[in-house]
């Protein structure tokens, strides 16, 4: 899936739904549809319930625990166990790919159970190693979010993947801030995630607008990840940092239009250029008539468009050999009429 993609110089990209569905199955629904008319390849929502990632408690400003006061928010933002097999079947119908990060180990069984084709862990469990090692036990692609992390952090959550046998792994980096700054957004770090580790690499983006993803395909990365809404006033976490589903479309199609741009790796003339070799390059001619058994000197030779034939690249290569018939004036000289004497 993702992996034949970035074979394939194909941006593979992702319509982050999170939370946005606003505890409405039909929301998700339109969501989901609003996603695949955008030109998003996947769509991907959240996979967690409130007690299995964060404390109920926090200490307070009088040093007192507290009731967590992200617990609520997070209660409404949940992805209900039940909608899962259906949203997975629901994308199936239309044909874009579902995916879901997992935030504990029962949710992550529970995708895999469903059929999901690859499993992204977030940014903040790149250190959730529990989690890590079960996910790779699945032998699915594993798309992992690198935001807030160091190279050696980076390096040992890959390390974890191998041991268990999975080397199917993309890295996406990304700046764990809602909004991110343009400034912070350092795409070069993507290249040295892809260096360093040998592996495919991609862009988890929350910044304004989409040059960051832009960049990001321009430098190499086969996954682009985005968030979606239909309207970023919305009440919700996710509402405000997303692109609105015109935006998105804009943003899939630029990626689309890059990538013509971008090619292949080859360096070699296109279609279009062949005619233009003999057109734009300069072949050797006679300056003035030149006679047969004359030597050839430089003053007889001039190097001007067109290439008419590919014999000679250099004047020096005709010097001091014979003209084996008559050469009139602005006539190419050419390897049938010189001796190779």
């Amino acid at each position: 899936m993702t992996l034949n993609y970035c074979k394939n110089h194909s941006t593979f990209i992702i319509a982050e739904i999170g939370s946005n569905h606003n505890e409405s199955l039909e929301q998700a629904k339109m969501l989901i549809r609003a996603s695949k008319d955008a030109g998003a390849n996947a769509v991907k929502f959240q996979s967690f319930t409130p007690n299995e990632l964060i404390n109920a408690k926090i200490l307070g400003g009088s040093k007192r625990w507290i009731k967590n006061p992200v617990w609520d928010k997070l209660e409404k933002s949940k992805l209900p166990l039940a909608w899962h097999r259906k949203l997975k079947e629901f994308c199936g119908e239309l044909g874009i790919t579902f995916l879901s990060t997992p935030f504990d180990t029962e949710r992550a069984s529970l995708l895999n159970e469903i059929g999901v084709d690859a499993f992204k862990i977030a940014s903040g469990d790149l250190t959730f190693y529990p989690l890590i090692k079960h996910i790779a036990k699945f032998n699915k692609p594993i798309i992992l979010s690198t935001g807030m992390a160091y190279l050696d952090e980076v390096k040992r959550a890959v390390n974890l993947i191998k041991n268990e046998g999975n080397e199917k792994i993309i890295l996406l980096h990304c700046v764990s801030n809602y909004p991110a700054k343009l400034e912070d957004a350092n795409i070069r770090a993507m290249v040295t995630l892809r260096d360093t580790f040998n592996l495919p690499v991609g862009y988890s983006d929350h910044s304004p607008g989409y040059i960051v993803p832009l960049g990001a395909v321009a430098l190499g990365a086969c996954v682009i990840e985005k968030h979606i809404t239909f309207d970023r006033s919305l009440k919700g976490p996710d509402h405000p940092f997303a692109l609105e589903v015109e935006e998105f479309s804009e943003m899939a199609k630029k990626i689309r239009e890059l990538e013509k741009a971008l090619g292949d790796d080859e360096k070699r003339p296109v279609t279009g250029e062949i005619p233009e070799r003999k057109l734009a390059r300069r072949g050797l001619y006679a300056k003035f008539d030149i006679s047969k058994g004359t030597i050839l000197r430089k003053d007889m030779i001039k190097m001007v468009r067109p290439a008419y034939e590919d014999d000679f690249k250099d004047p020096q290569e005709l010097l001091n050999r014979k003209a084996k018939m008559n050469i009139e004036k602005d006539e190419p000289i050419t390897l049938e009429k010189i001796c190779e004497c």
